[in-house]
């Protein structure tokens, strides 16, 4: 008789989908600030890092995705790119929308430290006039 062993949780977690890992890691990080605070601000590093490499990674493969896409685009085949466009400008044009109506329910004001008098401008270090080169010796060809 023989015995077959299951694979461990830590083994099926690990060759399982990035979407479940991402939701474990989510889920301990979550426990972790809940048991200890200062344990969860010294693994943040981890996540700050993980989405940094998210953020870096994704301008690189969306360029990549839609290379591939026109170089095996065939002449006469269906694209389907309308539903996208539409969506990519609903999208845009939702960002802007948010964006105007948050900058006028919440508007912000710019302190400065400064008045435009305490700023003295540039000192000018050369004579504005066409005969100041001449005085040094200057000679135009």
């Amino acid at each position: 008789m023989t015995t077959q062993h299951s694979p461990g949780l830590f083994r099926r977690l690990a060759h399982g989908s990035l979407v479940k890992q991402i939701l474990v890691g989510l889920i301990l990080g979550i426990l972790l600030a809940w048991i200890s605070k200062p344990a969860a601000e010294a693994v943040g590093l981890l996540g700050t890092l993980f989405v940094g490499a998210l953020k870096a990674v994704a301008p690189i493969l969306v360029l990549m995705l839609v290379m591939a896409s026109i170089a095996n685009h065939q002449h006469g085949q269906k694209t389907n790119i309308r539903p996208i466009l539409f969506l990519y400008l609903l999208g845009t044009f939702s960002a802007a929308l948010a964006a105007v109506i948050f900058s006028f329910a919440f508007p912000s004001t710019l302190h400065l430290s400064s008045s435009a008098g305490d700023i003295s401008p540039p000192v000018q270090h050369c004579r504005s006039d066409a005969r100041a080169g001449y005085e040094h010796g200057f000679q135009p060809h």
